[in-house]
């Protein structure tokens, strides 16, 4: 008999143990809290190792409508997406404010984000060629970088909470800054989504 009572609560144990929350779960909000907790350790290893190593030249996803609005998106196994633009597509040379039709171009960015991520963080990195001074192009990195974070937040329903910048300046070039093509390529924007890892 003693046995089985053991038995018994060695089970109810198990069972208790291997429950994911002990809070009742009475409606709708309940389960989007648990499920913002459940994201949140889902990302909690987001740092700024993962961010260090985000490889911008990354394998590309066709995505004939992206392409079209000239906007290049890359990804890999590693737990992101990337929607990376030149600064044609946003910006005028040497200046940090949004060009006209530029918001369509971050509309799309930001409904394919919700599409593949609508939790994970989201990192916008700015990067500029190298006829500046270092300090003035990480400067103007900065600005771009936060001009289009700013949109986001005001413009989507992407939570603040999850967006980022970082300034990248003159640094990862994509092309050599000796020549005209290669300084266009280098002055870009990425924004870098965090999708399930």
């Amino acid at each position: 008999m003693n046995l089985r009572i053991t038995t018994l609560l060695l089970a109810a144990g198990l069972m208790a143990s291997c429950s994911e929350t002990n809070k009742e779960i009475n409606d709708a909000s309940d389960v989007r809290e648990l499920a913002s907790e459940d994201t949140a350790v889902m990302f909690q290893d987001i740092d700024e190792e993962f961010w260090g190593n985000v490889d911008f030249e990354s394998p590309a996803i066709e995505d004939a409508e992206m392409t079209e609005q000239g906007i290049e998106v890359r990804g890999n196994t590693n737990g992101y997406n990337i929607y990376a633009m030149d600064e044609r597509i946003l910006f005028d040379l040497d200046k940090a404010e949004l060009r006209e039709g530029a918001d369509e171009k971050l509309r799309s960015i930001a409904e394919s984000i919700n599409e593949v991520s609508d939790q994970g963080p989201i990192r916008i990195f700015g990067f500029t060629d190298s006829i500046a001074s270092e300090a003035y192009n990480e400067q103007l990195a900065a600005q771009r970088a936060n001009t289009v974070k700013d949109w986001l937040q005001n413009n989507t329903d992407i939570d603040a909470s999850r967006l980022s910048i970082q300034a990248v300046g003159e640094g990862r070039p994509r092309a050599t800054n000796e020549t005209a093509r290669g300084r266009q390529l280098n002055r870009r924007v990425a924004v870098v989504v965090a999708t399930k890892r």
